[in-house]
């Protein structure tokens, strides 16, 4: 592997941060952290695996190739592919020296690439069997396994590599929970099933249509957020960098498993993930042949505006609560809130009014696993720089991203083999439709609140070992003292 990569052509002026203040303000946060993110989290709610599985499932009717295999399989084996390209991209960011930051140049490059994937994906050609599987194949493992490896890796990096101010950080980690939470759960969960799907149905020429104007949305994304960020970590290490070895990938992941705090966030960060992947999955599933009808243009868009409300406005009384009571204290008290949430509608999960009050009492409960697990992350981080003497920023963020990724083909694999198992019965192209065997629709029951629940207690149990909130101002002040001896 190339020992650095230098980019130094992003030595020009005009691809300097317009950030220049050493504390945060709020063009940062507003537009390099919740704008520009928000944005990309919008298209890639839309490329994810929800919407995807449904263009694959009900328009190109994959479902029945290989007795339901295809479907199952594919995405299942691309995230082993994803997980060697997530590896690869977080050493290609810990050996970037460029004086942008090791993780900004990969954001602006992650722009064009995530745009032509993300056009790629919905162009399937339908002309015969294998044509269209290849081509499904192919263009899976571009976005996912290359051009979205590529952004997330380097944004998830952002918010440790922002600044050491704790308070600051929080600030930021809350404005990009914000856009990659409250933003997609406004436009995305409501407008896009209330508007675009009954409009697009099974017509592949339209899903094609809308999805590649959305998918352009990724350039001006990522240059908002290249040009409205800055990495103040990076450059406050270079000059200890320049005295010391790069380290290798066993070192890192020695020293990441050397910090207790590491391992148990990031044993949350995977329940947490595979809990919102297969519940996302199930939602519109369920949404279409247990609440209500398929493609009604209402009972998604109910579902998603009084379920998801909470995003938006409990987030107000989020943070006052985790500045008096801890991170760690409110996510357990908001994992208990969410279960209760999740028994109420398991209870009732033909009743429209029981769902969606219990919904609202879930997604209370979960506003903490959305806006505070990067900031918890970040504080793990401190800590395994505090344990080692040296960051593991491009390693860390790989894990990450790879949780991120093989936990969606996980759930997605499982869900479409359980579909294809169960019997689930597509609609026609004409729109027409039967209704789904029980036991199909116990099985969107169960991921949209069977999952979450038992999820939920683990994550509970999970937080009893994560301490390090009332270590980290002591932690701080050592590590801001040994790199002014290493200077």
């Amino acid at each position: 592997m190339k020992k650095s990569f230098s980019f130094k052509w992003l030595d020009a002026p005009a691809f300097n941060t317009k950030v220049k203040c050493d504390n945060v303000k709020n063009s940062e946060r507003w537009l390099g952290y919740f704008l520009g993110p928000a944005i990309i989290a919008c298209m890639s709610a839309i490329c994810s695996q929800s919407y995807l599985n449904v263009f694959y499932t009900d328009v190109l009717n994959l479902s029945p190739i290989a007795g339901g295999l295809f479907l199952a399989l594919m995405p299942l084996l691309s995230k082993v592919l994803d997980a060697i390209t997530n590896i690869i991209m977080g050493q290609f960011v810990d050996k970037t020296k460029c004086k942008q930051g090791k993780a900004r140049p990969w954001i602006l490059l992650s722009g064009p690439a995530l745009a032509l994937a993300s056009i790629l994906v919905f162009s399937v050609p339908v002309t015969s069997t294998v044509v269209t599987v290849v081509w499904v194949t192919m263009s899976y493992n571009l976005y996912f396994c290359i051009s979205y490896t590529m952004y997330n890796i380097s944004c998830n990096l952002m918010i440790p590599l922002s600044t050491r101010d704790n308070k600051q950080r929080d600030t930021l980690a809350m404005a990009n929970s914000m856009g990659i939470a409250m933003v997609p759960g406004m436009l995305v969960s409501i407008l896009f099933p209330m508007l675009l799907l009954p409009y697009m149905g099974t017509d592949q020429t339209r899903w094609m249509i809308c999805m590649s104007l959305v998918g352009i949305l990724a350039i001006p994304a990522t240059l908002i957020q290249y040009y409205f960020t800055r990495e103040r970590i990076t450059e406050e290490n270079q000059a200890a960098e320049v005295k010391e070895e790069s380290k290798t990938l066993m070192e890192q992941i020695k020293g990441c498993f050397n910090s207790q705090y590491w391992i148990v966030i990031v044993g949350i960060i995977t329940v947490v993930t595979l809990m919102n992947n297969f519940t996302v999955t199930s939602t519109i599933y369920y949404c279409n042949w247990v609440l209500g009808t398929y493609n009604d243009g209402i009972t998604t868009t109910l579902v998603n505006a009084i379920g998801q409300a909470p995003l938006g406005l409990g987030v107000i009384a989020l943070w006052p609560l985790v500045k008096k009571f801890g991170k760690r204290n409110v996510m357990m008290v908001g994992g208990i809130l969410g279960i209760i949430g999740c028994v109420i509608c398991a209870l009732n999960p033909t009743n429209m009014g029981v769902v969606l009050a219990g919904l609202v009492i879930k997604s209370f409960g979960t506003l903490p696993y959305t806006y505070i697990l990067l900031a918890m992350l970040a504080d793990s981080l401190d800590h395994v720089e505090w344990v080692n003497g040296f960051r593991c920023d491009g390693f860390s963020s790989s894990v990450y991203s790879i949780i991120l990724t093989v936990t969606a083909g996980i759930s997605t694999g499982v869900f479409n083999l359980l579909l294809g198992r169960l019997g689930y019965v597509a609609p026609l192209a004409d729109g027409s439709w039967v209704p789904q065997n029980g036991a199909v629709q116990m099985l969107f029951i169960a991921g949209m609140f069977i999952v979450p629940a038992g999820a939920m207690f683990l994550v509970t149990f999970l937080l009893s070992f994560f301490n390090v909130e009332k270590e980290l101002p002591q932690i701080q002040k050592d590590i801001v003292a040994r790199r002014q001896q290493e200077a």
